[in-house]
């Protein structure tokens, strides 16, 4: 009998009936939080941000409890114990209110979710259920023929194509990206012939004229099944200060011929109609023009450019989101001289407090924190917030797989991998490092196999050898791997250490070691250091690795010592163990 008093003494206290109340409503809180960060663009940031505020006001609102609940009872009120005694006190009154209104509220959403398709667009679900339409984007041509404003040209591409791959966000729509379109600027032949090679069922035919000010587009829409018919021609203008808006309504009305037309609320959250500053825009679109064309001469001056449209307009997302996205691509290339990284962050960061509806800027804030920050839960996040934004955009599909393989989830990476080159298959970069992953997974013929397709996409592709060497080692061709790496120094001799770990795991060591003194003799940078590490690696000289494997500012390649099959050795030493703490990688 006691024991039931006590239980009962327990369950009347204020203090405890006060901290359940709190708990019950924080669950809820972080429930409407959880469904605000899916439907309206926020970030896990938010709900850190209300879990902290929670936890401190736990004390606050326990304090404040206990000193209410000491007051004397009022005549009346005498013999009233527990939760009668709360649902006296006006202190009560606002928690009661708002615990109540948020279990509707959980209640509410709850069956509303479960008795439609969608909250906010009930036809997406059955839409996306309809047969995929694909759609490529012909490079354009100039009526002018002026090669000087070829960087006009490739931007207003660029833009066309960027505004249709956002249409597939609601409906099913493949846009072939800019890179494997431009394979075909300099071929000459039939339309029907292209289609059939890049595999679409409708092609985009346009004409560019530029101004100063404007910028004059003549469009043919194109179907090619079952034969070829123009269905649809118009001739379109727009100065640069509303060039956005001109992009995302012709992306429209493009999605409603090829019968993909949007919803109202759909056209809503694509539309743009804010202005650009045209000398930003401009800037903008000549910098991600000379990063296109990934030479070390164009990553340079494009990301001369890109910063002269900060300077015009710090307020443009858009030149904050490509000058992260410019030092990443640095960040990957033996050019970075350390800082990429930490300035791709920065760039990202800016671009994200400007703007949290563009898949680009998601993708330069996962690609910072799966290769610089290791903060892999919030890599993940972005990286999956921009291909629900936008999920054509292949350079997402390709940093996501690379995320899953360091997640130890190898066969996922290669079906996100592959995803990367159906959007954008004359990309080298998404055929060739395709092959690690097959490798990596002992597929060692298909590996081989995309190494050589990367030559017939890019003559003498750096990855290609390098990959392809490593594709030979795995199956037992040492001297064809040897062969292979040596034909890759004679073109790219910043590669040296891939031919040096080869000659390491193959027995050469003194050349290995010959390769290594030339290494360490140059001024340290990131991009040596993960390659004297797989040499050291290969050469069983485990305290020269892990000196390297630790060298700080870490390459982007750097994690990956985790996973790839060229570190195992390494792995089995015991100091790995340290490393494996400093990445945290997810369970």
């Amino acid at each position: 009998m006691s024991e039931n008093n006590s239980i009962k003494k327990i369950i009347s206290s204020p203090l405890i009936q006060a901290f359940l109340i709190y708990l019950s409503s924080g669950w809820i809180i972080l429930e409407m939080t959880d469904y605000f960060i899916s439907n309206y663009d926020l970030t896990e940031r938010f709900r850190d941000i209300m879990l902290i505020i929670m936890i401190i006001g736990l004390p606050i609102t326990l304090v404040l409890t206990w000193i209410l609940s000491r007051e004397k009872p009022k005549e009346e009120e005498k013999g009233v114990r527990g939760f009668k005694f709360l649902l006296k006190r006006p202190w009560f009154s606002i928690p009661g209110v708002i615990v109540i209104s948020l279990l509707i509220f959980s209640a509410v959403r709850y069956i509303y979710q479960h008795n439609t398709e969608d909250a906010a667009f009930p036809n997406i679900s059955a839409a996306m259920q309809q047969p995929e339409v694909s759609l490529a984007v012909l490079p354009f041509t100039s009526f002018t023929g002026n090669t000087d404003q070829d960087w006009v040209i490739g931007g207003q591409h660029e833009s066309l194509i960027h505004e249709l791959s956002r249409v597939s966000r609601f409906r099913p729509l493949r846009i072939i990206s800019r890179s494997t379109v431009d394979a075909f600027k300099n071929y000459d032949k039939p339309i029907a012939e292209i289609a059939r090679e890049i595999d679409v069922d409708y092609l985009v035919e346009t004409s560019v004229l530029a101004s100063k000010d404007s910028v004059t587009l003549q469009l043919r829409l194109i179907h090619l099944d079952p034969e070829e018919s123009v269905v649809w021609a118009e001739t379109f203008s727009s100065d640069f200060a509303h060039i956005l808006e001109f992009y995302s309504n012709l992306a429209h009305q493009i999605a409603r011929r090829i019968n993909l037309g949007l919803s109202p609320d759909e056209e809503e959250i694509l539309g743009i109609d804010r202005e650009v500053n045209p000398e930003c825009y401009k800037a903008y679109v000549r910098g991600m023009y000379q990063l296109n064309l990934l030479t070390p001469e164009g990553m340079e001056k494009g990301l001369e450019y890109l910063h002269a449209a900060v300077r015009i307009d710090p307020a443009e997302p858009f030149a904050h989101a490509g000058l992260a996205l410019g030092y990443l691509e640095l960040a990957h290339s033996p050019l970075d001289p350390g800082d990429a990284l930490t300035k791709a962050e920065a760039a990202a960061a800016q671009a994200f407090k400007l703007d949290t509806t563009l898949a680009e800027i998601y993708t330069a804030l996962g690609e910072v924190y799966l290769y610089e920050l290791w903060k892999f839960d919030l890599a993940r996040e972005y990286l999956e917030k921009a291909l629900r934004i936008n999920p054509n955009l292949a350079i997402a599909h390709y940093h996501y797989a690379w995320a899953l393989f360091l997640f130890g989830d190898t066969e996922e990476a290669i079906r996100e991998h592959n995803l990367a080159r159906k959007y954008d298959p004359f990309n080298p970069l998404h055929t060739v490092w395709m092959g690690i992953l097959y490798y990596s997974n002992g597929q060692k013929e298909k590996a081989i196999e995309t190494a050589l397709e990367s030559f017939e996409i890019e003559k003498d592709n750096s990855g290609g050898y390098y990959v392809l060497g490593l594709a030979y080692l795995q199956a037992g061709m040492p001297e064809k791997a040897i062969e292979t790496h040596q034909k890759m120094i004679e073109l790219y001799p910043w590669w040296s250490w891939g031919l040096g770990y080869t000659y390491a795991v193959t027995g050469h060591t003194a050349e290995a070691e010959e390769i290594a003194k030339q290494l360490e003799s140059m001024d340290p940078n990131n991009w040596n250091a993960n390659g004297l590490t797989m040499i050291y690696s290969g050469l069983g000289r485990m305290d020269e690795a892990f000196k390297w494997l630790n060298y700080e500012p870490h390459h982007a390649f750097t994690a990956w010592a985790a996973v790839q099959p060229e570190f195992e050795e390494l792995r089995k030493d015991p100091r790995f163990k340290e490393f494996l703490e400093r990445l945290n990688l997810p369970g």
